[in-house]
């Protein structure tokens, strides 16, 4: 979809959504929890010069921080999710965010962002004969939109820099943004004058804009710097994976394990349209691709194939579509919850091994027990206006069972502002009512959001005091008791046709009055209902406490679990949950609670079997 046609139609959702005299709209990230993961501390750069050839595209780490054996820290984050059409898997986002993804200042603070700076190359004993060129690919935007235009005021640019022989940094190119988000560009430089041709030469990139938000993003890619080229020299033997793989399920970015065994025919769950596209970067002839697309489940499933064939690409190909089925390859129906890696390979049989891992691209799908429509990574925010006068204003996804089913609570994605003094919500569940929820809410459940969150940690579990019972088409949303709380916002997601409401709750004697939205979304919602098969959780047995254990206790942050559990979740002592384990990290021996302060903790542990936890005291101390 070109950009037009999305912020037109993105722009129409969001006014079915709103209530009259009120605004809502979708804005780039003002920080970026899962960020903090990806940081690593500054370190002095390394001694052992880098020699020719340069090459980076930024295919890994899949998302993080740019290779250190390649580039010093400076704030860019490697990902496949802000780019639009990328010319390989992964770039190097300069968004405006720290390393850490926090914002660098106030809304109204425009100046210098990030920076992408090489380690030291030696280019010693070279001259101009050699014929030196660094080129690379840019792009002004992100899939959140355009960049502010540059102004007096207002700097917003992209800024290339050479290090000289003096250790005196020289501006070579500046690209100022014209408040339009562009396509790919490649650009060349000559590296032929005896100021940059020393031993510890070094190029980076900076940016400049508002120091808030990750509006005024730029992204680079496939940095390539060698002998022997020319500005001209636009064509090497490499075609790459693009765009990110679409879902391994038809309706849903991930659905309970029983759900999808109990669908009539599984194997309709899953995505018959599987997409991504690759690009031919052989200027000169074109070039027949095998490919192979493979479905396993991890760690240890044997895959099986659902995509082959033969495609020919020809020269300067870009955003070629290779699209294949998944219902071939059924899962199987055994009741573990499972992660589910599905990725199509290109055999290309290239001569280097430096563009060999753009090659592959791949997704992982969890089989647990929650919905969602979001792929799990937030590109922007969203905010749903509090109603000023009567019933709350609830934002509200549609699901579909298939089988009966028990609501536990709603994960959700918020973005806590910490100057704010309240930021509550309500969560709720309703039944259908011929294709929109029923007059009156089921269950509810107040929560007040915190106002920060522990590191690493970007979603919050709202329960209900017990679980609701639902079956065939359920509804679940929230309102917010506070002006405009921020969620997180999905573009690399959609959610189906007429799944997605917003309105006001009824009451026993008023109809509540329910939007559908016509179109799809042009970005899903971070929320997701908990689901329990249908089992109440319960406590466990004085035989089942026993064998758990955490220790050291106290602690400093680091704990050990000895025993098998499933997965985590650690409340305080007021009962409010302020950690909860990451999916990937489900079972493992080590919690990772440094970021709590010290105090007093309830450490709650589900076992292996799911229906049954284990509640722990732990005492966090801080020297």
């Amino acid at each position: 979809m070109n950009y037009l046609l999305r912020v037109s139609c993105l722009l129409l959702f969001l006014t079915a959504l709103v209530a009259p005299g009120r605004a809502q709209t979708v804005h780039p990230l003002e920080a970026d929890l899962a960020r903090a993961a990806h940081a690593r501390p500054r370190v002095a750069q390394r001694p052992t010069l880098l020699s020719l050839p340069f090459f980076d595209d930024f295919t890994l780490p899949v998302e993080g921080v740019p290779s250190p054996t390649r580039w010093l820290p400076g704030g860019a984050l490697v990902n496949n999710r802000f780019p639009v059409a990328p010319p390989s898997r992964g770039v190097a986002t300069l968004d405006g965010l720290s390393a850490n993804g926090q914002p660098y200042g106030p809304s109204t603070a425009y100046s210098d962002t990030d920076t992408l700076t090489s380690q030291s190359i030696n280019l010693a004993g070279l001259t101009a004969a050699d014929n030196v060129y660094l080129s690379f690919y840019w792009q002004a935007g992100s899939i959140v939109g355009a960049p502010q235009a540059n102004s007096g005021a207002r700097p917003v640019y992209l800024q290339l820099e050479f290090l000289d022989r003096n250790q005196v940094w020289q501006v070579v190119w500046q690209q100022l943004s014209t408040g339009t988000r562009t396509a790919f560009r490649e650009q060349f430089f000559a590296i032929n004058t005896a100021a940059y041709l020393h031993s510890g030469f070094q190029f980076r990139f900076r940016t400049a804009g508002n120091l808030a938000t990750t509006r005024d993003a730029w992204s680079i890619d496939y940095v390539r710097l060698d002998r022997n080229r020319s500005a001209a020299d636009n064509s090497t033997q490499d075609i790459a994976t693009s765009a990110p793989l679409t879902s391994l399920l038809k309706r849903y970015a991930a659905m309970p394990v029983w759900q999808y065994n109990a669908a009539a025919n599984a194997t309709d769950e899953l995505n018959d349209q599987v997409t991504t596209t690759v690009n031919n970067f052989d200027a000169i002839v074109p070039t027949p691709v095998p490919y192979a697309g493979t479905v396993q489940v991890l760690p240890n499933g044997a895959p099986a194939t659902f995509l082959t064939g033969t495609r020919s690409l020809d020269p300067s190909a870009q955003q070629v579509s290779l699209t294949g089925s998944l219902r071939t390859t059924p899962l199987p129906l055994t009741a573990e919850a499972k992660r589910v890696r599905h990725q199509v390979v290109l055999r290309t049989s290239e001569a280097t091994p430096r563009t060999l891992p753009n090659d592959t691209i791949y997704r992982v799908t969890e089989l647990n027990n929650y919905y969602a429509y979001d792929d799990g990574s937030a590109e922007a925010t969203f905010n749903v206006p509090r109603g000023s006068t009567g019933p709350a204003n609830y934002f509200v996804y549609r699901i579909d069972l298939n089988k009966p089913d028990q609501v536990q609570g709603l994960r959700l994605y918020p973005l806590p502002s910490p100057t704010a003094t309240s930021q509550g919500i309500v969560v709720a569940v309703w039944n259908d009512n011929q294709g929109r929820p029923d007059r009156e809410a089921i269950a509810t459940r107040a929560y007040a959001v915190p106002t920060t969150l522990p590191a690493g940690q970007s979603y919050v579990d709202v329960n209900f005091a017990a679980p609701v019972p639902v079956s065939g088409t359920f509804y679940v949303g929230f309102a917010p008791t506070s002006d405009f709380l921020n969620f997180g916002a999905d573009l690399n997601s959609n959610v189906p046709q007429g799944y997605l409401l917003s309105g006001f709750n009824g009451t026993s004697t008023t109809q509540g009055t329910w939007n559908v939205t016509t179109a799809i979304p042009a970005y899903a919602p971070m929320m997701r209902p908990l689901m329990t098969n249908g089992v109440t959780t319960a406590a466990a047995s004085a035989g089942a406490a026993a064998a758990l254990a955490l220790y050291p206790n106290p602690s400093a942050g680091r704990v050990r679990v000895e025993g098998r559990y499933r997965s985590a979740t650690v409340l305080d002592a007021l009962g409010r949950v302020v950690w909860q384990q990451p999916a990937a990290q489900a079972g493992q021996a080590t919690l990772d609670l440094q970021a709590l302060p010290a105090g007093l903790y309830l450490v709650r542990l589900t076992l292996p079997d799911g229906s049954t936890t284990v509640t722990k005291r732990l005492v966090i101390t801080k020297s």
